[in-house]
């Protein structure tokens, strides 16, 4: 990091239930310059040492502890302390817990077995008022959301596409739903129409057929 940019050392909460790992993420940082580190072993520990360390710069938060999920604690971290950036800090690499987490605040993500360099570049992007993503997750999401621009097929609305395209990726109704900002009463709803235009019976199924149009349509699509 770079210490020009505050006289007084950099002030980074690691919040990990691995000790190592939080050993190691000190070592790293203070290795290039003034770091004091706090650690937590849980989020809400952590959160509890963001409420009472206004000065806290950089939050480094793990998505997967034993007693509880992280991403769930994304929303919290951004409302305790909304001006304070915050990097998914994890070795998840499900895509849609890291959308989520971006989707819910997070500056960044960066996976644990980043070198030493590409973890100081993220937290320079970061402390920079960027975002950063390493660039598998990156080129994935650059993927995903080209099949999400894909033209419904015909006899289905857009929305009836998007649902049924999330279904196929293994969202369950209420991650579809949260996702579209519709209830999950309207996706079960819509979901009954698509398996009758799709002459389909079941999820499984669908999401079968889903793969056949998502196929067909990206070779239509002009080059």
């Amino acid at each position: 990091m770079n210490a020009s940019v505050s006289a007084r050392p950099k002030l980074v909460l690691s919040v990990d239930d691995h000790p190592l790992i939080r050993s190691a993420l000190r070592e790293v940082l203070q290795a290039d310059g003034p770091v004091e580190m706090l650690e937590a072993p849980d989020p809400d520990a952590g959160l509890a040492q963001l409420r009472s360390r206004p000065d806290i710069d950089l939050v480094f938060l793990d998505l997967h502890f034993a007693g509880c999920d992280g991403l769930a604690f994304v929303d919290a971290f951004r409302a305790a302390a909304p001006s304070v950036p915050l990097i998914v800090y994890t070795m998840r690499e499900d895509l849609q817990s890291l959308t989520d987490a971006l989707a819910r605040g997070a500056a960044g993500v960066v996976p644990k077995t980043h070198s030493r360099e590409l973890l100081h570049a993220a937290i320079d992007v970061v402390m920079k008022g960027g975002v950063y993503l390493p660039v598998p997750l990156a080129r994935r999401l650059a993927s995903r959301e080209s099949e999400a621009s894909l033209p419904a097929p015909v006899g289905m609305s857009d929305q009836q596409w998007r649902i049924l395209s999330l279904l196929e990726r293994g969202l369950p109704n209420k991650e579809i739903a949260r996702k579209l900002g519709i209830a999950s009463s309207t996706v079960k709803n819509q979901l009954t129409v698509v398996f009758d235009k799709l002459a389909v019976s079941n999820r499984t199924q669908a999401a079968m057929a889903a793969r056949v149009l998502l196929k067909s349509s990206r070779e239509a699509r002009p080059q």
